[in-house]
Formats: C-alpha cells, structure tokens, sequence
C-alpha cells in the first residue's frame, strides 16, 4: 500500500502545477497595486485596491486554465483544504481590511500584504515544499521593513516587493516542482 499523503500531493502536483496559476493572479494584482500606489493618492488608492482584489480569483481561474493547470484540484483532499484555508483567510481578514480601508488607510497596503499571505504555510505542507512559507517568511519581513523604513513610499512601495516575491515564486515553481516530482516517484 502506497503512501496516501505523498500519493494526494503527487496528484496536487500534477494537476494543480501547485496552484502557479493564481500565483501568476497575485503578480498581476500587486503589480497593478504598486502602479496605483504611486499614481493615486491614498484616499483614491485604495478604492481601486480593494476593486481590484475583486479580479484576482477570475485572473487566478483563466491564468491556470491558459497553463493547462487545474485550479481547483476537486476530489483531492489537500486541494480542498489549501482552498478553504485560502477563502477562510480571505474572509477572516476583510473585516481587517476594510476597517483599515476606512480608519487607517495608509496601513491598508500592508495588512494586505501580510493577511493574504497566511494560507501559504498550508499550501506549503499540502504541496510538501516549503517553497510557500519561505515566500511569505520573506514577504512579510521586507513589507514590515519598508513600512518602518520608508514611510513616504510604503504605498507604492510595499506592493512591489510583493510583486517581486510573486514573481521570484512563479519562476521558481515550475522547476522545484519537476524536481520534487521526480524525487517523489
């Protein structure tokens, strides 16, 4: 009898490319929030912010169909659970969001880019690489570091250091996931 958790993440693996169409989702979503950071002022930025969060489960769907990658991963257990921990976080954390949005809206940006990056740990067990912890780890410790630091520039600024966490990640997920793959069959 096979491994059930390594035959699941197997499966993950294969039909799920480990999720990299929402990751290519998240780039496009933080790279259009760092261009509205530094064209808008804070008042109208995060408006289009939280109108743009609306777009980016629609991206992360038609991203992944365009790479041949299941974006839901049905029937697979770890799947599931890496999509209802991503929605549990997701509406845990818009109350957050929104009372930031409306009370304290220059740190809106950076409850964003620490909140919805919460889930990635799971995915990370689910997918078995810690490939996701390392990517919020990071991200989380240079959005803080740019929010201490650098004040004036934290609305543009912030989101672009997301952008380029997502970024690194998308190009490194197709190759970390072939290697894990093959060590794993």
């Amino acid at each position: 009898m096979g491994n059930r958790l390594q035959d699941l993440r197997l499966d993950l693996a294969a039909r799920s490319q480990w999720n990299i169409g929402y990751f290519y989702a998240g780039q496009a979503f933080w790279l259009y929030a760092a261009v509205v950071g530094w064209v808008f002022p804070l008042q109208i930025a995060k408006i289009y912010w939280l109108i743009g969060t609306s777009f980016i489960f629609p991206m992360a769907i038609l991203a992944s169909r365009l790479l041949g990658a299941d974006p839901f991963s049905k029937g697979n257990p770890l799947g599931e659970i890496v999509g209802y921990t991503h929605l549990s976080v997701l509406g845990m954390t818009l109350p957050i969001v929104l009372i930031a949005a409306v009370q304290y809206p220059e740190l809106m940006i950076l409850v964003m880019a620490i909140a919805y990056s919460l889930d990635f740990f799971l995915m990370g067990w689910a997918f078995g690489s810690r490939l996701f912890g390392i990517h919020a780890t990071v991200r989380t410790v240079v959005v803080s570091v740019i929010w201490v630091a650098l004040p004036d520039e934290r609305a543009w600024l912030i989101p672009v250091a997301v952008a380029l966490a997502y970024g690194t990640t998308v190009v490194l997920l197709p190759r970390l996931r072939r290697q894990w793959q093959a060590s794993h069959v």
